[in-house]
């Protein structure tokens, strides 16, 4: 039987993120997971149509449009991926959580960025289109290029405060101090960084041989 969450972990994962994990755990590992995984993905997809520079040759409605279609997929795709790598390079240094208590500090760790999300919506009205136009900075007023200035440092704020949340979440569930998690997480980014480039490399060597 799952027991009451007892706190609100929507507000408790800012500044008690153990606390709040084990509460989650304890109740329905799941929780969240479809939101969280909305607001990610949301957030991500909106970086990839920036970084592909998409305002130059699709309209902004279009990019919003496919964004928040395919938030949910992509960020339930992103949160496993992530915490597969976590999962299992934590078993080498002796991580006791499961896989879904691993993805679950993964994804509640990321509940600011809903700050971020907004953000994006101020530049969105700020900006429109341009926005996705790698560049655009260039022609941007002192009034632009202020929005841009704040909205960044607290992105930056988000993503540090984000990442404190995540080392003592996951330090939670593995039986970690928070500097064993980011052991972790190092190792994760590794392993995930071999893959990619011999995924890259193999691609790149089988297009040359055709």
């Amino acid at each position: 039987m799952k027991k009451e969450l007892g706190l609100n972990p929507w507000l408790t994962i800012w500044v008690k993120p153990r606390k709040t994990i084990r509460a989650i755990i304890d109740s329905d590992v799941n929780h969240g997971l479809i939101f969280l995984s909305a607001i990610y993905g949301f957030q991500y997809l909106l970086q990839v149509a920036q970084f592909l520079s998409t305002g130059r040759d699709t309209s902004l409605w279009i990019t919003l449009s496919l964004a928040l279609v395919l938030s949910i997929p992509m960020g339930y795709l992103l949160f496993n991926a992530g915490s597969f790598f976590l999962f299992l390079l934590g078993k080498l240094i002796k991580g006791k959580g499961s896989f879904k208590e691993v993805r679950a500090a993964t994804f509640w760790s990321t509940v600011p960025m809903i700050v971020s999300v907004a953000m994006w919506i101020i530049l969105l009205i700020t900006h429109g289109n341009s926005l996705f136009v790698v560049g655009y900075e260039r022609g941007l007023t002192q009034v632009g290029m202020g929005v841009n200035i704040v909205t960044a440092i607290i992105q930056l704020v988000v993503a540090v405060w984000a990442f404190i949340i995540f080392l003592h979440a996951l330090g939670e569930v593995q039986g970690f101090s928070a500097w064993m998690a980011l052991l972790n997480t190092v190792l994760s980014g590794i392993a995930m960084s071999v893959l990619l480039f011999l995924v890259c490399w193999g691609v790149s060597a089988l297009t040359h041989m055709s």
